[in-house]
């Protein structure tokens, strides 16, 4: 294997670093005087990144570098350039390192293999730094899912397996992510010559080796790997013609458990696994063609909702309304509502980030329509439906200055409140009392009642007691935001000292959760601050 002068000189220097018993942390400060550049270090160290000069010189002066390594790198091409940042990139991974150092539930892990992970998750398509944390947290846990099987002693899925687990997990912890992969494809092909006769011992092989090969896949951020690999173990185990719900099932569960955790592997998997079953399970098959279009949209929307890209709610628009194109509803018109609704979620979120009044329209005049074919069917879900009907008219009123969207939304909203149960779904109780308090306020200033915008501090408080901050850490910090603002506009028909208090108080408690991870969030926070302060007659 031939290696280039960038690998050389990586090579060289973390022999040195290693040679001198410093860790990354240490050599950044040495060479940069700033241990926040560790993560910049482990690149260099795997060759990876172009160094200018004077920087070269820096790694030589700390280390004192073999002569010939020093002057090849002098003389070396430039790496390929590629589309990423790489000063947003170093920035993002310097501050999931520093969110790493400061959460004491993760254990010991190798430095390599957090700084590997840490620009792995840098840079991306996502709004903001807690949902690329979310990805390392989970890529960190499969990493220990892999050690852990290389610590078992031998059972019934045979000690080879084991001790290829131990070498994989030494070469994760070195950052070798794709080295690792490649030891396990070579246990994969060892496993299927050696057991091809005992098909039970295979068979709990295989489940064993499809869950450490999963591990891998997200330690590589890999989601296609993982979606073709859950494919074809589904393809094996499911029964004839039944391929294609048992995939369906499967994209549900990993969609759901994604959306669930914020977990974006798992929504990326479920996408892959998606374009699949509809590209070759579905298509010339009338009965499963709106299924599969449904299923890709509701994919798609899930990553749009944590995603910076207006790509993905895009493509959910055009795959929902094909899907509609093909459900008839007067022959299935629950299927029908359901799609329907799902068109309305997305024009609201398409709505919204343009701040388009006519989108948001086309939101509630879907979501109308979705509403009244399951109210007609005593669809089950129902208050599902009310929910988003409620939503779509209160966005639509916040973004209009109109009353009467959001007095409909209030009815509507209301209606959703009674048919759930709070004590069987709380956060769900909870998010739509939310989106009933969230209208009422805006009701509440644009009519100048005060008493409205005091019912919606009753909804908000009901909203705090459910524990969020332990449960829902995000919904959290906007329900502070929500306070504050609230505060603020109870301030403006009742100047009482007392409610620009309690906005400051909730929204600084938003702003310590938003300013680790979340640029646009903390922006909201700053400019509410600003109109406390410009409201504040003692200022």
């Amino acid at each position: 294997m031939t290696f280039n002068a960038w690998e050389n000189f990586g090579y060289a220097v973390r022999q040195a670093r290693l040679d001198m018993g410093w860790t990354l942390q240490k050599l950044a400060e040495e060479t940069f005087d700033e241990g926040s550049r560790k993560g910049y270090v482990s690149q260099v160290e795997r060759g990876l990144r172009t160094l200018k000069p004077e920087t070269i010189d820096k790694f030589d002066q700390a280390l004192d570098l073999p002569s010939e390594i020093v002057k090849a790198a002098h003389l070396a091409p430039p790496l390929a350039k590629t589309s990423v940042d790489e000063d947003k990139r170093d920035h993002d991974a310097e501050r999931l390192l520093v969110k790493a150092a400061k959460d004491d539930s993760i254990g010991p892990v190798a430095e390599a293999l957090l700084t590997t992970l840490a620009y792995e998750f840098a840079g991306g398509q996502y709004r903001d730094i807690h949902t690329a944390y979310t990805s390392l947290r989970q890529a960190l846990e499969a990493a220990e899912d892999i050690r852990k099987r290389g610590e078992m002693p031998p059972d019934n899925t045979g000690s080879q397996l084991n001790a290829v687990m131990a070498e994989v997990a030494k070469l994760n912890d070195l950052g070798a992510l794709e080295d690792a992969d490649a030891l396990l494809d070579a246990e994969e092909k060892r496993m299927r010559e050696a057991h091809k006769t005992e098909k039970e011992r295979l068979d709990q092989q295989a489940k064993a080796l499809l869950d450490r090969r999963l591990d891998q896949d997200r330690l590589r951020n890999d989601p296609d790997a993982a979606a073709a690999r859950l494919i074809k173990d589904t393809f094996r185990k499911a029964p004839p013609g039944g391929v294609f719900w048992a995939t369906n099932r499967l994209i549900h569960k990993w969609g759901e458990d994604g959306d669930a955790a914020g977990d974006m592997f798992a929504l990326r998997t479920a996408l892959c696994m998606a374009k699949v079953n509809y590209e070759y399970r579905s298509k010339g098959k009338k009965n499963l063609e709106a299924a599969a279009l449904h299923t890709l949209a509701n994919c798609h929307y899930r990553i749009a909702e944590r995603s910076i890209s207006f790509r993905h709610l895009t493509v959910a628009k055009n795959a929902i309304e094909a899907a509609l194109r093909k459900t008839s509803k007067s022959s299935t018109p629950v299927n029908w509502s359901i799609s329907q609704d799902a068109l309305a979620m997305i024009f609201l979120e398409m709505g919204e980030r343009t701040a388009d009044i006519a989108m948001l329209r086309d939101g509630v005049v879907a979501s109308r329509a979705a509403l009244k074919a399951a109210v007609s069917e005593n669809a089950s879900g129902l208050q599902h439906f009310w929910n988003n009907f409620g939503s779509a008219l209160s966005k639509l009123g916040e973004f209009s200055g109109a009353k009467e969207p959001l007095e409909e939304a209030e009815d509507a909203l209301r209606t959703a409140l009674c048919l759930k149960n709070k004590n069987a779904e709380p956060l769900n109780w909870g998010a739509t009392l939310n989106n009933l308090a969230l209208a009422q306020r805006w009701l509440g200033e644009m009519k100048g009642d005060l008493a409205k915008l005091t019912t919606a501090r009753t909804g908000y408080a009901a909203c705090e007691a459910l524990d969020l901050q332990g449960k829902a850490p995000f919904d959290w910090a906007v329900l502070q935001w929500n306070i504050a603002d609230l505060a603020l506009a109870r301030f403006r028909l009742d100047p009482d000292p007392a409610l620009l208090a309690e906005a400051r108080h909730h929204v600084a408690k938003a702003r310590a959760f938003f300013v680790d991870g979340s640029d646009y969030q903390t922006e909201r926070c700053d400019e509410l601050l600003g109109q406390i302060d410009a409201a504040d007659p003692g200022r």
